[in-house]
């Protein structure tokens, strides 16, 4: 790969990689279904190769436990799944992604905590925000962050904290800096739409970046070095909205394009090309449809193929 991260005069070509995600995506979990008929959360964890023509997901294998609101943190050879519910879970497993399989132990949380989907990932690093966690462990809203070493099996380790106590936030990455987008919060208004970052190799708080356009919650985020997508959620009704911002440089959002219909709990992943969107609920309860944008060019989502089943509140990244 070639070219400066956050560049706006060079964006990706055809074969080059970035080092948090790749080109086989994965799914995980979540509350599953088909169309508005529910068949109930779960375990499963489902595949498809978007380097080709459109394509449907196919079974990969299985988490070690149902789970719904996981987090997941990615690399080209390792994908991690992070807690989740049901009761606020510190288990993280992972998977590889070249090969189909179950999850394998990872190590745990420091505290268990419930997240939304697609954490922030330089492909060594994983930095997640932990969102809500049981009563006994402070309740809903917090603002610490931890990290792990994607490579290497372990429990993960305090990275610093954001501004602002928030449940919900999405995250993604330009490589160097990792995005937190928005959120909700236990304030008036319950929802935020203020965008923080932190540098990932280094270990300290968040700092201010800008802010959504819309404020936002139960929304997903993916990107590559040149642009990062906040995209979908809730606020008052369902949202069909795309945002993007150049990581590189601090400033509010813009406007990219819109999805194919309006949803949230829905979720990210990425190539060093195209930003994958999948799952969520909105015309209908479990939507399974993947959906991608490119990210050199603003526009919006085009149809590229079906999940295995219909899910939200899932985990999603991609590798390979």
């Amino acid at each position: 790969m070639s070219g400066p991260f956050g560049s706006s005069q060079w964006m990706y070509k055809s074969g080059e990689v970035i080092a948090w995600g790749g080109t086989r995506m994965i799914t995980a979990g979540g509350t599953t279904g088909n169309g508005g008929t529910a068949t109930g959360n779960a375990n499963s964890i489902d595949y498809v190769n978007v380097s080709a023509g459109n394509a449907d997901s196919q079974d990969f294998g299985d988490l070690s436990a149902v789970r719904i609101s996981l987090g997941a943190v990615s690399s080209t050879g390792r994908i991690v799944f992070l807690g989740g519910n049901p009761s606020y879970s510190n288990v993280m497993e992972y998977i590889t992604p070249a090969s189909t399989g179950d999850v394998t132990d990872f190590g745990d949380l420091v505290v268990g905590s419930a997240y939304n989907g697609h954490q922030a990932s330089n492909g060594i690093r994983g930095v997640m925000h932990n969102g809500s966690r049981s009563a006994a462990n402070g309740g809903s809203y917090h603002n610490e962050l931890e990290y792990i070493t994607i490579a290497t099996t372990g429990n993960a380790s305090d990275f610093g904290d954001i501004d602002t106590a928030r449940a919900g936030a999405a995250g993604s990455s330009n490589g160097i800096r990792g995005i937190i987008w928005a959120g909700n919060t236990d304030t008036t208004p319950t929802h935020t739409k203020y965008i923080q970052y932190i540098t990932i190799a280094s270990t300290g708080n968040a700092s201010n970046f800008g802010n959504m356009v819309r404020i936002v919650n139960s929304h997903s985020a993916c990107g590559n070095a040149d642009r990062n997508i906040s995209f979908g959620g809730f606020y008052g009704s369902l949202q069909d909205t795309i945002e993007y911002i150049n990581p590189a440089s601090t400033s509010n959002t813009s406007d990219f394009g819109n999805l194919i219909a309006a949803q949230y709990m829905n979720q990210g992943a990425e190539t060093a090309i195209r930003g994958l969107i999948n799952g969520g609920s909105g015309a209908v309860s479990y939507e399974n449809t993947i959906q991608y944008v490119t990210f050199a060019s603003t526009g919006n989502g085009t149809d590229f193929g079906n999940l295995a089943v219909g899910r939200y509140s899932h985990g999603s990244g991609s590798g390979a």
